[in-house]
């Protein structure tokens, strides 16, 4: 089986899962219209897009480090990181000011706009509901994660070990973003404050997933280290190209707003770099729009074309893909060493994280 077809069969068998354990949750709330709205509209979120890999990248090792018979049990495990995920990214549109995430209205903005059509009265603002009902989105899906994880049949020893890197995951993207967002109030950020935050923010689960799959299958010290070091690069090198994507992408394509990150004075490796390589009137130019909410088109617009003569674009390109060939070394110091159809599906789903457009 190629790559692609190996991919699309896990991605099927993903969302079969998923939705089998959403709409059990559906069901349980047949009795209150409201909450089961709500359940709807989180399942509506939960497939209004995504690649899945993540819990992708947690079925592949489980497979290249198996030692034991298939358990079927990896599938709901594999759910587990893939709602930490989303849950993540339903608070993010929030701290973001986001209208939209994959094309479609954002989570909270869902809610805002119910509250309009069915709250008229003036003592329910629609702006404050939807932000409610967003943080709550996310704190219900992160409870879902959890319930997904302890839906699984291993061994004691080993459901344990996997729920600690879990939580240890969780943990890293939360003290992640808690750096992101305090970064974004300084105008000059090294490149070494950036990956520790997007170590914590991103990498964190790729590791985490990657990893608990290895756990799963009961996999050699060696192969751990490996797969981890492996997804650790892989994560980062995605969050690059997330930050490319993100100010020098099609608004089409990623469904998303390409100034947001200019706006919202996001420290990305684009910026830092930036304002690193930047003379004086450059620098006076960023100072000025980075940051700025109501930035015009033509703003965003000389802020990245200061990204493109400061070198800054070409930097970040060249270090994802450094990073990229970084992780493919790591591949190759697992012992007992994985089966070659497993090697290059390995390579395979990092190098697709890099060379993507959204």
């Amino acid at each position: 089986m190629n790559f692609k077809d190996f991919y699309i069969k896990k991605m099927e068998q993903v969302n079969i899962a998923l939705t089998q354990f959403i709409n059990e949750e559906i069901a349980a709330c047949k009795d209150n219209p409201f909450l089961e709205y709500y359940v709807q509209e989180t399942n509506n979120f939960l497939f209004s897009g995504g690649k899945r890999i993540r819990p992708i990248l947690m079925l592949l090792s489980y497979e290249a480090c198996l030692n034991t018979d298939f358990n079927e049990s990896i599938y709901p495990a594999s759910l587990s990181i893939e709602l930490l995920h989303n849950a993540s990214l339903i608070h993010d549109d929030i701290m973001d000011f986001a209208e939209t995430r994959r094309g479609k209205k954002a989570f909270h903005v869902v809610f805002r706009d119910y509250s309009k059509q069915n709250y008229p009265q003036k003592n329910v603002h629609p702006e404050d509901y939807g932000l409610a009902m967003g943080i709550l989105g996310g704190d219900f899906v992160y409870n879902l994660a959890y319930k997904a994880l302890n839906r699984i049949d291993f061994k004691p020893d080993i459901m344990i070990k996997a729920a600690s890197e879990f939580n240890k995951g969780f943990m890293e993207v939360v003290k992640g973003v808690i750096y992101e967002t305090d970064m974004q109030g300084r105008f000059e950020v090294t490149e070494k404050q950036y990956f520790e935050m997007i170590n914590g923010k991103t990498a964190a689960l790729f590791e985490k997933a990657t990893k608990m799959g290895a756990i799963y299958a009961e996999a050699e010290e060696t192969q751990l280290k490996a797969l981890s070091s492996y997804a650790r690069n892989m994560g980062i090198a995605f969050q690059i190209v997330d930050d490319i994507i993100g100010t020098f992408g099609d608004e089409i394509k990623t469904g998303k707003p390409v100034d947001s990150d200019i706006k919202e004075g996001k420290k990305t490796i684009l910026l830092i770099k930036t304002i690193e390589n930047a003379n004086e009137k450059e620098k006076n130019k960023l100072k000025q729009v980075v940051g700025k909410r109501n930035a015009t088109r033509e703003e965003i617009e000389e802020i990245k074309d200061i990204m493109k003569e400061t070198g800054a674009l070409d930097y970040a390109k060249a270090k994802a893909e450094e990073l990229f060939s970084t992780c493919k070394l790591f591949i190759e110091k697992a012992e007992p060493a994985f089966e070659k159809k497993y090697k290059e599906y390995l390579i395979e789903i990092a190098k697709m994280g890099v060379n993507r457009s959204k």
